[in-house]
């Protein structure tokens, strides 16, 4: 009979797998889509950085961009965050990030189709992809490992 805690912990690391899994799949997928999506140019208006903690301090800062476009005589304000919601763990860090994008620069960002409020300056991080990746497979890896040695 098989230890029943080690198989338990084989199925949570195969279903953790497959939710990482799942999220490259989406991430790539959002990367193929956005690669067609319709691009506009638009002036970059303000910078901010959306902040989160937990309980034990440490926080992750997300820098977000507002861009002012026009549009068949009509402007609007774009708030384009990353497509993967990556993060930074310092706002200092953050806030870096956002200077590749100056304030009252012309930018071209990536406008969703469907719902153009929905817009984004960069395409998702392939760094993200690749650590949701790894990630992916090393849970797979373990997990699979762990219900062999019980069979």
């Amino acid at each position: 009979m098989p230890n029943l805690a080690a198989l338990t912990m084989a199925l949570v690391l195969c279903g953790g797998g497959v939710f990482l899994f799942v999220l490259f799949v989406r991430r790539l997928l959002l990367r193929i889509a956005m690669r067609r999506w319709p691009r506009m140019r638009g002036i970059v208006r303000e910078h901010r950085v959306h902040s989160q903690r937990n309980r034990h301090g440490a926080g992750h800062h997300r820098p977000i961009v507002t861009v002012e476009c026009t549009s068949a005589g009509r402007k609007w304000r774009v708030h384009c965050d990353s497509p993967t919601r990556l993060g930074f763990a310092t706002e200092n860090a953050a806030r870096s990030h956002m200077e590749r994008f100056p304030r009252g620069e012309s930018v071209e960002i990536y406008v969703d189709p469907n719902n153009p409020q929905r817009a984004f300056l960069v395409l998702p991080e392939m760094s993200a992809l690749l650590l949701l990746f790894l990630g992916s497979l090393f849970l797979l890896g373990v997990g699979a490992g762990v219900i062999n040695g019980l069979l």
